[in-house]
């Protein structure tokens, strides 16, 4: 599906549905210089399940045109805006992954009728360290390498997938590597300055799932703590044997985790 918000040529995938009136809907949020495709088997589930899927792609990422948004608080802006353009506002959930629970975080804190949010990968602060920053600044290949090294387990690094024949590994350096040159740098940096996250989480009601990688490296289980403590209604689940690419590393087991919180069993 494209629609055109703010000066973008906008794409959401919708899990192969229509969107029906007065259906709960899902909002999926992709990560730094990543785009819907991660999304691809969660979506298709959601969307059989009866739910309104919009699997957005932020600007600059992925089949939106535009330039890369330079702060969490204007990607939030723009979900917000689809969102609302879509139709969407009432009884939605909405997941992000990464940078994307940021986003979600702070578009939770935004619409009002969330029922639930799911941040998977995430911590707050969402600290980035100089030396990818530098690297992804300059739009050099050691920025998608650093990612693919410490963005995934020892298993997934060795070709380890429950997918015959897949490697996340090269999945997501492929899908790095497809991004625009400055695209990367603007969406790790605005991780890196985003401040509002405890306050945000702090007005957000609804509940709330942490699903964490048990090896992730890029953001570790440890540094949810404060995140944990700021929502009102939160806790968290941790994918064994899991580094922050869950959604290739660990499909059906992310799928599962998703499905506590979306179902309410959180």
């Amino acid at each position: 599906m494209k629609l055109k918000y703010d000066g973008c040529e906008v794409y959401i995938y919708t899990g192969g549905e229509d969107h029906k009136p007065r259906q709960e809907s899902l909002v999926f949020i992709h990560g730094a210089g990543m785009n819907h495709t991660v999304w691809t088997l969660l979506a298709r589930y959601w969307a059989k399940a009866g739910y309104n899927v919009a699997a957005i792609d932020l600007p600059g990422h992925g089949l939106t045109s535009g330039d890369p948004a330079q702060t969490i608080e204007e990607n939030a802006a723009f979900v917000c805006g689809v969102v609302d353009q879509l139709g969407l506002s009432d009884a939605v959930n909405i997941a992000g992954h990464s940078m994307g629970s940021l986003v979600a975080l702070e578009s939770a804190a935004r619409l009002e009728s969330v029922k639930c949010l799911a941040m998977l990968g995430t911590t707050v602060p969402m600290v980035v360290g100089a030396p990818l920053l530098d690297a992804a600044h300059k739009n050099d290949h050691a920025s998608v390498d650093m990612i693919s090294l410490f963005g995934h387990s020892f298993g997934s690094q060795i070709g380890s997938n429950p997918v015959a024949g897949i490697s996340a590994q090269l999945l997501a350096e492929r899908i790095l590597e497809s991004s625009k040159d400055g695209v990367l740098f603007a969406a790790l940096n605005a991780c890196n300055e985003y401040k509002a996250g405890l306050q945000s989480a702090a007005s957000v009601s609804c509940p709330v799932g942490l699903i964490l990688g048990e090896f992730d490296q890029m953001t570790p289980r440890r540094g949810t703590a404060d995140l944990l403590k700021a929502f009102p209604a939160a806790r968290e689940i941790c994918i064994p044997d899991c580094g922050h690419m869950m959604m290739s590393e660990k499909p059906e087991a992310t799928h599962h985790a998703l499905r506590q919180v979306i179902e309410g069993s959180v």
